[in-house]
């Protein structure tokens, strides 16, 4: 009776043994993340590799409070695992990979882990050639602006000449995208618009 007992007992604990063994077969031996440093709004790729000896969850925590949880599987689902993940705001993220309960089956042993950067994007450039909306464009002494020749959009405008000014020797200081000129009887000055070249 005590050796059929023994016996019953010793087959009881190896069966054990090979369910525990199985449930914790797979082994986690390291995760990447490419590239190791983003802008917010990009997107990583994390690689986990381990050993594939069974079935098991596996578990993977990106440091931004998401989480993915999958089940590994030797012949089917193998390592190495990868997995996408878009990070939204600038900082440092330690990725982890660990056992990780899928369902009924128990997380896989040992754990990985890496660090990724997000930096912030940078700043829109300035508007080229930005200009105050309310800036008077200068005329030539003895010439007053024609406050209706004035194009916002271009920056051309014309200056009429009062009695006895005299047109500038050196023409005048005109806004990119425009060119000095004045009319044969030397009464008007300004700039106009020039067309861009193709």
């Amino acid at each position: 009776m005590h050796t059929t007992r023994k016996i019953a007992l010793a087959f009881a604990a190896a069966g054990l043994l090979v369910l525990t063994g199985a449930a914790h077969a797979g082994k986690i031996s390291a995760v990447k993340v490419e590239p190791a440093s983003i802008v917010a709004g990009g997107q990583v790729k994390v690689t986990v590799d381990g050993e594939d000896e069974g079935v098991c969850g596996l578990r993977v925590e990106y440091g931004s409070g998401d989480v993915d949880v999958v089940k590994m599987a030797k012949d089917k689902d193998n390592f190495p695992r990868s997995f996408t993940h878009t990070y939204n705001a600038p900082g440092t993220y330690t990725i982890t990979a660990k056992g990780g309960r899928d369902g009924s089956t128990l997380g896989c042993s040992s754990d990985a882990k890496t660090t990724l950067t997000v930096t912030a994007p940078p700043p829109p450039p300035p508007p080229i050639n930005a200009a105050p909306m309310n800036m008077t464009p200068p005329c030539p002494a003895g010439f007053v602006l024609n406050k209706k020749s004035v194009i916002k959009r271009t920056g051309a405008y014309s200056c009429s000449a009062t009695k006895g000014a005299q047109l500038p020797e050196k023409g005048m200081d005109c806004p990119p995208g425009t060119a000095y000129y004045t009319n044969t009887q030397g009464t008007l000055a300004g700039c106009k618009a020039v067309p861009a070249k193709k």
